[in-house]
């Protein structure tokens, strides 16, 4: 007998989750509906409740999503366990990968026609994530738009662009050591890396447009140290995938990454900030099953 876990971020998407629980309880027989109550606590529900012919869903955002893969990557149950995955927060990047279809509703019932698909998991300083982690300007960007929305009259599209021209203003380089698959890049300054299992993060912006979920690789973009006048230039482009014949754009295919540096770095993990000042970076191919439509 299955059994279906919904856990939901009651204040992602300013609610979104909590109106799709009388559509849950209708759908399904005896599901079990969980509320992630702080940062973090997602992860737990998550582990705790894997298990053999379970599915457990995502109700949020993306960084709900990372927090629900990793808790179950954490349990002895990550190869019997399906996620389904239902935006519901105001970042939903992922789910552009399987699918154009938005509706949380719809997509339920898409889902029940039970089909599958087994995708790599990258981890990052032990971590997991499925999406797309980064380090540098992005992440400073992603770090300051969570100050701006705090203000009441910012809703989150206008908290991210002020954020972007804040972090422009005050442009920096980020001196680092990185390694692919063993082998030394030769690298000065970077602008930013970003480490993408799959193609979509920050409202739908293209790092490694060759990206897939499941081929057993992660795609680095390298981006070395620019003026602050070739940014406007470069971002429209980083956000459509066309950078690539930028001369300060690298891109490379590999399994394995390192970054260190003398200084503490901001990374960007599907949404959450971290620092360090090294990063191990791997992936773990055909580690988690998904439903798809």
């Amino acid at each position: 007998m299955k059994k279906y876990v919904f856990i939901l971020n009651p204040k992602a998407g300013k609610g979104q989750a909590m109106t799709l629980v009388p559509y849950i309880q209708e759908l399904f027989e005896n599901p079990v509906i969980l509320e992630s109550k702080y940062l973090g606590h997602a992860i737990e529900l998550a582990q705790q409740n894997a298990g053999p012919n379970t599915i457990i869903y995502s109700l949020g955002g993306d960084g709900t999503l990372n927090e629900i893969v990793h808790g179950i990557m954490l349990s002895k149950y990550s190869q019997d366990t399906i996620v389904g995955i239902l935006p519901c927060g105001s970042g939903n990047d992922f789910i552009k990968s399987i699918t154009s279809v938005k509706d949380p509703k719809r997509l339920l019932t898409q889902y029940r026609e039970g089909n599958r698909r087994t995708i790599d998991v990258g981890i990052l300083n032990g971590r997991h994530f499925i999406n797309i982690a980064s380090v540098g300007f992005d992440a400073e960007v992603v770090y300051n738009a969570k100050k701006y929305k705090r203000i009441p009259m910012f809703n989150a599209e206008l908290a991210y662009l002020i954020s972007v021209l804040a972090t422009i203003a005050k442009l920096k380089a980020y001196p680092v050591n990185v390694t692919i698959d063993g082998q030394k890049i030769d690298q000065e300054e970077v602008l930013l890396i970003s480490l993408a299992n799959a193609k979509y993060y920050g409202g739908g912006m293209k790092p490694s447009p060759r990206a897939q979920f499941d081929d057993g690789y992660l795609d680095f973009c390298v981006i070395k140290k620019i003026k602050k006048l070739m940014v406007p230039f470069l971002l429209p482009k980083y956000i459509r995938g066309t950078h690539e014949n930028i001369k300060q754009v690298h891109l490379y295919h590999g399994k394995k990454m390192t970054i260190s540096s003398i200084d503490s770095l901001p990374i960007n993990i599907d949404g959450e900030i971290i620092w360090s000042d090294r990063l191990d970076i791997s992936i773990k191919e055909k580690a988690l099953t998904i439903l798809v439509v």
